[in-house]
């Protein structure tokens, strides 16, 4: 009967060992898991919290956020503004219209990420100053002078928005 008893005793305490390692290794994946996760998120919430002004390179792509924004404090921007702006891109930046409507689709997807791009000029500015001649530079002032007008006068905010990006880009 001992014998039956420790066989017994010997395999509950196997079983016990067992189970606690089982757990243990569980436990280190999970743990593992989840560093792996925080690393993963990291990462993430680093790409997600760059806006889309931070990395600009293209001054196509700058020009459209500052014609989008021009228009947008006008209110709701409408379809003419819309066209002007296509039109005025396929002629200026010598883009076909799939590019154009990229550009338009990413100024109006930058602007709705900052809400007013007035406050960030100077950063979106960057590729202008950097990268084009000073004919370009006056074009683009130009870009935004007839984005204000297509509704009526420019309203004080417009005029404020292209003074600043007149100064920006003239003072570079």
């Amino acid at each position: 009967m001992h014998i039956i008893i420790a066989i017994l005793g010997a395999l509950a305490a196997a079983f016990w060992a067992f189970t606690h390692f089982v757990n243990a290794a569980n436990e280190g994946r999970e743990a593992v898991r989840d560093v792996k996760g925080v690393i993963r998120s990291g990462k993430w919430n680093r790409r997600v919290d760059q806006r889309l002004i931070e990395n600009l390179s293209d001054p196509r792509e700058a020009a459209a956020i500052l014609m989008y924004q021009t228009a947008a404090y006008d209110g709701e921007v409408t379809d003419r503004q819309k066209q002007m702006m296509l039109d005025a891109m396929a002629q200026s930046f010598e883009a076909d219209s799939e590019t154009a409507e990229g550009l338009y689709a990413f100024a109006r997807m930058a602007v709705g990420e900052i809400n007013d791009a007035g406050n960030s000029v100077r950063k979106i500015l960057k590729p202008v100053v950097e990268i084009c001649t000073v004919e370009e530079k006056q074009q683009l002032v130009s870009l935004l002078d007839q984005a204000a007008e297509v509704e009526g006068s420019p309203t004080d905010v417009q005029r404020s928005l292209i003074a600043e990006a007149r100064r920006v880009l003239m003072d570079a």
